[in-house]
């Protein structure tokens, strides 16, 4: 009997701690939020892409994927310069850029591609360029928005180096095992170098088919170490910024109801095949915004819309049931601290595209278009985390 009284009364010493943290998490949760301290109209008709913002000099880049040319606004919301670059140009950079362009500190614009370095005036006037000889030139792939940034530090450019084939494909183990997430771009001599191994626990060493898109690494370098995702792996690996990138911790995330991708069965997938399924859970983005990280994700799909998005459907049908779906799974932000703690987990507000960058201490998100509506102007909204 004295037994069992001491047994409920640990139990419910317990369940009171179990309580207790509980409460003190969703404290802590409710403690940060996002605050919209202000926002840009921006009068534009088009399908721009944000891809930069520059406060220090009131500069915003887009990248209208319609028209394929850069947009240039200033803070007060007016279209200040708009250029292209044709793919064959004598100083264009190519089919499309590795990541989003960046403003430098001087202002001027630095392009990445798989041809090398461009720097553009904001007139687009070619400042400098370092080409890669033809035969150098890499498959890799490539965004128009700041999903995929690249990052200055100190005299080199860091950004993603997905090849989505080499000489081995998805279907093989080697493709996994010689497989390079990252690339350092040497500013001097325009030298590509790609670096960084995945990890032997990632879920695309698991001997199944994934989907090159799902390996696109995110990344930030904070002071001498280098934080990555593998793609959409929910781990933070923290490496020493110097070769041989020493691992120095591997924190498993924990975000809300993700549902990860195991891969396919290698002898049913088609290698050639590169696609995309929403249905699973994707890591979309990580940034550091003061002493914060912020990582963007979307969690996927339940059984019952798994199932749904199977069926056979008529054209109206696809769109009532995406257009369902996109206001159902809103995307979710990871805030953690920079020893990977998490602080929160917060809820996009309708507002905000899923495209965003953290500068100067705040974020910068780019406002959702309205789908019912044409309209003549886009939206970006400056946001703290308090």
């Amino acid at each position: 009997m004295k037994k069992t009284n001491l047994f409920l009364v640990l139990a419910l010493f317990v369940f009171s701690c179990s309580q207790s943290v509980d409460k003190e998490n969703n404290k802590e949760n409710e403690s940060i939020e996002f605050i919209k301290k202000d926002s840009i109209k921006v009068s534009y008709i088009g399908l721009p892409k944000l891809m930069d913002v520059k406060p220090s000099i009131q500069r915003i880049l887009f990248f209208d994927t319609q028209a394929m040319k850069f947009v240039i606004a200033d803070f007060d919301g007016n279209v200040v310069s708009e250029f292209s670059k044709g793919r064959d140009a004598p100083d264009g950079f190519g089919f499309f850029p590795m990541a989003a362009g960046k403003f430098k500190e001087n202002g001027s614009i630095q392009i990445v591609s798989a041809q090398g370095l461009f720097e553009y005036d904001q007139e687009g006037n070619l400042l400098n360029s370092k080409k890669i000889p033809k035969d150098d030139i890499q498959p890799f792939s490539g965004r128009f928005d700041a999903i995929q940034e690249i990052q200055f530090v100190d005299d080199k450019i860091l950004l993603a180096g997905v090849v989505p084939r080499t000489e081995f494909n998805k279907t093989q183990p080697e493709f996994y095992d010689t497989f390079l997430q990252l690339v350092w771009v040497d500013t001097a001599t325009g030298k590509f170098e790609r670096f960084l191994n995945l990890e032997e626990e990632s879920i695309f060493q698991n001997n199944m088919s994934h989907e090159p898109t799902t390996l696109s690494p995110k990344y930030e370098v904070i002071d001498d170490k280098l934080y990555v995702i593998n793609g959409t792996d929910p781990f933070l690996n923290i490496y020493k910024n110097d070769p041989p990138y020493e691992r120095i911790s591997r924190i498993p995330l924990a975000l809300k109801d993700y549902k990860l991708n195991p891969g396919e069965d290698p002898k049913k997938a088609d290698p050639n095949a590169i696609s995309y399924d929403p249905s699973f859970g994707n890591i979309l983005k990580m940034a550091k915004v003061q002493d914060k990280l912020v990582i963007s994700y979307v969690s996927g799909y339940d059984e019952q819309d798994v199932q749904l998005q199977k069926e056979n459907k008529t054209e109206e049908d696809w769109n009532a049931f995406n257009e369902r779906v996109s206001k159902k799974y809103k995307t979710h932000y990871l805030i953690l601290d920079l020893d990977g703690n998490q602080l929160a987990d917060l809820e996009s507000p309708q507002e905000f595209d899923n495209i965003f960058v953290s500068r100067e201490g705040d974020l910068w998100f780019f406002g959702k278009a309205n789908p019912d509506v044409e309209e003549d102007f886009v939206k970006l909204y400056q946001v703290s985390i308090e």
